[in-house]
């Protein structure tokens, strides 16, 4: 039973790739996998479903691994169980995925140390109007009110140093990253949108360098009173500090505050310098933190678009079990991820039963539309009257003519006849297994996987399948399935089971059984046709 916490007590600060985000821990156990049931739900696929868990024992935090298939790693150690500190980092056995743990402090610039720092030095009423400001932002990056932060932070960086005008340039991802005005103000509080005479040269030197520009007599220095804006409108104050945020090991500058006044500021001391950081820092947190809600929003998204594909996915599959008065089909398909590059279809008709497996190259949404297409030319090339080497045919000419060999697939095609007669058709697919008369035979023939050689022939191999005798046909994610030794699961371990009730429960079980009950690196497809008359 899950424990609530305070969630302020700790954080994750989690890395993917080029995305970070901040998780409270508000509660023990506090799960990590890609499982969306996951307190922290990490998109790699090659994390585990259930890959670790946070628990608070005595006042410390563990992280233990939950049987993960890469492992749990804290420091870069690899550990079942350890204690975490404050700043450990955490990965889970893949590239691209890290999380920095944090105990007693939030996972952001801790600009409450800046104000005891600054408590003896700095005016009360400055400080004052600084610690609302940071308690607003704070509340707002629950909501993400991005531009009332930008507004509140010229706001009170124009009374702190007497400015007499302020804006926040962002740097715009679709025009060479340039500096885009985002907000402006003047000293009065009043919306400014004209920055026509601000010294712009400033702005994209404070960009593209992190470094900032603050001096209380502009004129009087060599370097800004070169400047053309700053001559021709005589500016005296000019203040720029980049808005930094952290991506990866490194930090980027993803805006300016950018302050000018044709007077000189009186307000300029060093402290008033470090509240302008603590500000620029506070505002950068902010964005950061509205990114990254934008990208777990699309992140949602993109879940529950691939939830509908799934279940669109599902529905077209035939049932698990399809009986009529000749034959009995059984059958389960299970994808590594969402949707997947495996299908079965049965296709019943009064005089015959006709089933395909097939397995598209590769995995995930481009494997999944490659398999909807394919199924659908089967079932319709079936359902038109086709044989086995016919409806084959199609499916090979229309890949080749369209993927060009970028993508194949491997495919078995077995149609049984009211008398018994079978005929299959395997394109580089795994063998198929009859079990008859107490054995159990490999048809171990086939031909060319399709989508890759517009001339390729097949051909319809011939069997005759008794009474009470079965045909199996699976993928080779259960065949390649591989032990923690690295050695394969095969198609022989599968014999003993045709020759049993209820096969595919047991056969699927022992697969899992044999991997060590880890997670499956490929689409799982098996099913099992049996002449029942």
């Amino acid at each position: 039973m899950a424990t609530t916490l305070n969630p302020g007590e700790a954080a994750l600060l989690v890395e993917e790739g080029d995305r970070q985000r901040r998780l409270a821990i508000s509660k023990t156990p506090f799960t990590i996998g890609r499982a969306e049931e996951c307190d922290a739900t990490i998109t790699d696929f090659k994390v585990s479903r259930q890959h670790a868990k946070l628990v608070m024992e005595g006042g410390d935090y563990f992280v233990v691994d939950a049987g993960s298939r890469h492992g749990t790693f804290v420091n870069g150690a690899r550990c079942e169980r350890a204690r975490l500190k404050n700043n450990d980092v955490i990965t889970l056995g893949v590239a691209g995925v890290k999380i920095v743990f944090f105990h007693g402090m939030p996972a952001h610039n801790p600009t409450n140390v800046l104000l005891t720092r600054l408590v003896s030095k700095t005016d009360i009423s400055d400080l004052e109007k600084l610690r609302l400001f940071l308690e607003a932002a704070r509340s707002l990056t629950g909501g993400l009110v991005v531009n009332d932060v930008l507004r509140n932070m010229l706001d009170y960086a124009l009374k702190i140093t007497g400015a007499e005008r302020g804006f926040v340039y962002l740097k715009d991802k679709n025009k060479d990253r340039a500096p885009v005005l985002a907000c402006g103000l003047d000293h009065g509080g009043a919306t400014n949108t004209n920055d026509a005479d601000v010294s712009h040269s400033v702005v994209r030197e404070a960009m593209a360098s992190a470094a900032e520009f603050i001096t209380g007599d502009a004129l009087q220095q060599q370097a800004l009173a070169a400047r053309e804006s700053i001559v021709l409108n005589e500016l005296r104050t000019v203040i720029a500090i980049p808005l930094r945020t952290r991506h990866g090991a490194g930090a980027d500058v993803d805006g300016v505050l950018y302050l000018d006044s044709r007077s000189v500021s009186h307000n300029l001391s060093g402290v008033s310098h470090d509240v302008l950081r603590a500000l620029a820092d506070e505002c950068a947190a902010v964005l950061e933190s509205a990114k990254l809600v934008a990208a777990e929003q699309a992140a949602q998204q993109y879940r529950q678009e691939m939830e509908i594909a799934a279940s669109i996915q599902r529905s077209l599959i035939s049932a698990e079990e399809v009986e009529n008065e000749f034959v009995r089909v059984n059958a389960r398909s299970i994808p590594c991820r969402e949707v997947g590059g495996d299908f079965y279809d049965v296709h019943t008709s009064p005089e015959a039963v006709t089933v395909i497996v097939a397995d598209v190259s590769g995995k995930g949404i481009s494997a999944a539309l490659l398999a909807s297409v394919i199924h659908g030319m089967f079932y319709a090339q079936i359902s038109s009257g086709a044989g086995l080497v016919d409806a084959v045919g199609s499916i090979n000419g229309f890949l080749c003519s369209r993927v060009a060999g970028q993508k194949y697939a491997t495919l078995l095609a077995a149609q049984l006849s009211r008398d018994g007669n079978l005929a299959i058709v395997n394109c580089g697919h795994v063998p198929a297994i009859l079990a008859q008369d107490g054995t159990v035979t490999h048809v171990n023939d086939g031909d060319m996987p399709v989508g890759l050689i517009a001339a390729a022939k097949f051909h319809v191999i011939e069997r005759k399948l008794a009474v009470g005798s079965r045909l199996c046909i699976l993928t080779d994610g259960i065949s390649e399935t591989e032990n923690p030794e690295g050695a394969e699961f095969g198609t022989r371990a599968i014999d003993t089971f045709l020759l049993r009730d209820g096969p595919i429960p047991k056969i699927l079980e022992a697969v899992q059984l044999f991997c060590g009950n880890s997670e499956a690196q490929d689409d799982r497809t098996l099913v099992v046709l049996e002449r029942t008359k």
